[in-house]
């Protein structure tokens, strides 16, 4: 790619190549067949196996693919495989994993004066297909925008898919693929990670799982949490069959350090053989539960030097935890914190919920409670906070998000009570968090009001009305 000209398009160009060159890749892919587009930044895409996954899936079928994410300063647009800009692709798929990803999925037209409204763009403009998580639940919010909606699982139309957009095989013939004012349903696709295994192509320095090769061993949960769409939307869970992952082990070498990705890395049905193979290697793991938890892998956890151990408890309180049906007893919890320090661990980040319905001040007290119990057993103490979020395909669909107000005395009250016991804490935006309930429970006729609003202002606006609680 020959360096741009202009001092501002040389800036985003540099900072992308940065981002290449960091980038260990054990797959190289080309082609201007589609454009993969993260939009969210750099750092929460290379967090995301489905940015590597995705790529591969459509290269193994026949597809070039190269991938790009967001910022707010770009205005070019540059691939991260070989510094194309996005104009000279034909084809745009949007991974949409989080529901604010949909405002920068806007922006992103909206920068390369692409009509956000899909009966707007002509033939000159470039095909939009959408996937990702926020098709298992809520794909009617893309009708709007999209050329084409895959919902669920890649990996069982791929082949299929491919031939769709080379125009050989007719929509119909895809399930899982929604083609609006054409084919307007679509059934979500779940695949057998057995068949495909899912595992990641690329070593990135950022992302919350630094230098680790991503590995999806299962998919789907088995648990009944009442706030979680995983539980509810991908059941049966499916998990990578000890052999199959042993053989995936193989042809990784060992000195490769690992991610081991599931919606809980503790309820792998062969827990004991899986820490068996990964005696030796450097690995971490995206999430466990406090009553599955055992001292070999918290042991092997640290040797691999993980220095933070985390945990879910969600609240302080049994009667909240019975409520979000976490099924985590207070003996749980206490025989977790134990086994951790048992096997070296001196910091724990806890992650809790509020803005329960029945929730009162004592449930608030008794998660800093929770906290101080776990700071006299010798933990250093981080604790994460988040409101409750109702969204489709959960069992609490249809509720409420609790008043705004009444969020932000609770905010206020929880970080006076961790701050007088000396735990550090993070809160995530309560602005953030509405707006996230707001993406997640607007319907085709709602979205397709705001885009109108859309056309006056911007994206940007649009955010800003969303958010205008």
């Amino acid at each position: 790619m020959r360096r741009p000209r202009r001092s501002e398009d040389f800036r985003e160009f540099s900072r992308v190549k940065r981002f290449s060159e960091s980038e260990v890749r054990f797959l190289e892919t080309k082609g201007t067949d589609i454009a993969l587009i993260f939009p969210n930044t750099y750092r929460v895409a290379a967090s995301s196996l489905s940015f590597s996954l995705v790529r591969d899936i459509f290269w193994e079928n026949g597809l070039g693919v190269e991938r790009f994410f967001y910022e707010p300063s770009f205005k070019k647009f540059y691939s991260l495989e070989n510094l194309r800009p996005l104009d000279e692709f034909r084809i745009w798929a949007f991974i949409v994993q989080f529901e604010p990803d949909v405002l920068n999925l806007l922006k992103i037209l909206e920068i390369k004066s692409v009509p956000v409204k899909r009966d707007e763009r002509g033939e000159n403009h470039p095909k939009i297909l959408i996937g990702g998580p926020i098709t298992y639940f809520n794909p009617e919010i893309f009708k709007p925008i999209a050329d084409y909606i895959y919902c669920g699982d890649l990996e069982t139309h791929a082949k299929e898919l491919v031939l769709f957009l080379k125009g050989l095989v007719p929509a119909e013939e895809i399930p899982s693929l929604m083609v609006p004012q054409l084919k307007e349903n679509c059934k979500v696709a779940k695949f057998d990670i057995n068949l495909r295994p899912p595992v990641g192509t690329i070593l990135s320095p950022e992302g919350e799982f630094k230098e680790k090769l991503l590995i999806e061993i299962g998919r789907g949960c088995i648990r009944r949490c009442s706030f979680c769409m995983i539980g509810h939307l991908q059941k049966p869970a499916r998990f990578l069959r000890i052999e199959t992952l042993k053989r995936v082990l193989e042809k990784i070498p060992e000195d490769v350090p690992l991610g081991l990705i599931s919606a809980t890395v503790t309820d792998y049905p062969w827990l004991e053989d899986l820490l068996k193979l990964l005696e030796g290697r450097h690995f971490s793991v995206s999430s466990m539960r406090m009553d599955g938890l055992t001292l070999d892998l918290l042991k092997l956890l640290k040797k691999s030097g993980q220095k933070t151990f985390t945990v879910a408890p969600e609240a302080g309180s049994q009667k909240i935890r019975d409520i979000l049906k976490k099924d985590i007893s207070e003996e749980h919890v206490e025989s977790s914190l134990k086994i951790g320090r048992k096997a070296g661990f001196d910091r724990i980040k806890m992650y809790f919920i509020y803005g329960v319905p029945g929730e009162d001040e004592n449930d608030l007290r008794a998660i800093a409670d929770l906290c101080e119990m776990a700071k006299k057993m010798g933990y250093k103490v981080k604790a994460s906070l988040n409101p409750l979020i109702p969204k489709p395909g959960t069992a609490i669909k249809g509720k409420r998000m609790e008043d705004v107000k009444a969020l932000r005395e609770k905010e206020k009250f929880l970080k006076n009570l961790l701050k007088s016991i000396g735990v550090s804490f993070e809160f995530e935006s309560i602005k953030n968090a509405y707006l996230q309930y707001k993406i997640a429970n607007m319907t085709e006729k709602e979205i397709t009001a705001y885009l109108e609003v859309a056309e006056k202002f911007s994206p940007s606006e649009l955010l800003k009305s969303l958010a205008a609680y």
